[in-house]
């Protein structure tokens, strides 16, 4: 079977500047299998044509929560409130696994210094060890597996593009070579100008999981929506 894995990020992986309203870097994986993806897909299109009459908006979270640029629309509140519940319910009933990975930027710098590991590839090669052991988990044959990632400049892109052909090459340090190599695995990187229904997912979720890993006790009505669907413990999403 072929699954699909999509990565979107919230935070600034820099270690160099530290926003001590937000002082972590999170990394979200979705990954959904191609057939379940083309389900999702078709239902977002609906949505967005029913709300915009058109399906090229592209589902930013920030850009909802303000109810800015396309999201105008929502400052009409009984609009709001129909758009949320039809997205809530998508995301709600679609069926995918999410690989949250982050690092709390400070602690981070203390336990390790300004040498330390790149976050993102850090917290990459986190959700690779649980993707593998998920599909490894749900079938015996070979699988393949699509990386998707939001583009975030040549220079990052290339890094990462490095980080992953030597994952794949060679494992990483809690999956072996002989079982990564199981998997037909490829990846390319997209721009949210690409209009990408799995990136929008993954950029969706993101920050309700960040906002729960910054403090759990908080109400977050849209982490409890998307709680379920988290593969590991809560308690993992940050690496300490």
């Amino acid at each position: 079977m072929k699954y699909h894995l999509y990565l979107d990020e919230t935070g600034d992986h820099g270690l160099s500047f530290i926003d001590p309203k937000f002082p972590i870097f999170l990394l979200c994986g979705v990954l959904i299998s191609d057939i379940e993806f083309s389900i999702f897909h078709t239902r977002a299109k609906t949505i967005k044509t029913n709300f915009w009459n058109t399906s090229d908006i592209i589902f930013h979270s920030r850009d909802i929560r303000k109810c800015s640029k396309e999201f105008k629309i929502l400052l009409d509140l009984e609009l709001k409130s129909r758009f949320h519940k039809e997205l809530n319910l998508l995301i709600k009933e679609s069926i995918f696994s999410i690989i949250p990975s982050g690092i709390h930027k400070q602690n981070h710098i203390e336990k390790y210094g300004l040498i330390c590991s790149d976050p993102y590839e850090l917290c990459l090669s986190n959700i690779i060890d649980n993707t593998v052991r998920i599909i490894n988990g749900i079938a015996n044959k070979p699988n393949q597996l699509k990386i998707i990632i939001e583009k975030r400049g040549k220079k990052e892109d290339s890094q990462l593009a490095t980080h992953l052909n030597k994952i794949m090459a060679n494992g990483t340090n809690k999956i072996s070579k002989s079982l990564i190599q199981k998997f037909e695995i490829d990846y390319s990187f997209k721009s949210k100008k690409e209009n990408n229904n799995g990136l929008q997912l993954a950029d969706l979720i993101a920050y309700p999981i960040a906002k729960y890993a910054l403090n759990n006790k908080r109400e977050n009505l849209a982490f409890e929506i998307i709680e379920e669907k988290i593969h590991q413990s809560l308690s993992k999403i940050l690496l300490k």
